[in-house]
């Protein structure tokens, strides 16, 4: 199982388009939750309905509390392969993030958990 997020924008006032990016979609496994979880991510439920902007300064907080021991977040890597530290977290998660903490004001997180 896996979490999927998203950022939700508002449609645009001039030409009614919405939230068609799939750029703005991330699905992470289960499986890392609890190494977020350790290191102070508020979790995927929590998380749904927010401003896209705190939420991506949140995680990018704890990304950057994360990288700095890696080597302890990499020993907690699921043994069955699924998600890891490096590509998952600090790759695909991190660049969501980022986008997340460049959105508009009143973007907010959606979620299918």
């Amino acid at each position: 199982m896996s979490a999927d997020v998203w950022i939700l924008r508002d449609a645009c006032p001039h030409c009614g388009r919405g939230n068609e990016s799939t750029d703005d979609e991330l699905n992470v496994t289960y499986n890392l939750s609890k190494m977020l979880r350790e290191a102070g991510f508020l979790g995927w439920r929590e998380i749904k309905g927010k401003p896209a902007r705190e939420v991506g300064e949140h995680i990018l907080g704890v990304l950057n509390h994360m990288a700095t021991e890696p080597d302890k977040w990499r020993a907690m890597n699921p043994a069955n392969g699924w998600g890891d530290y490096d590509q998952c977290l600090q790759g695909r998660m991190r660049a969501w993030a980022e986008r997340c903490a460049k959105a508009s004001p009143t973007d907010r997180i959606g979620a299918y958990l």
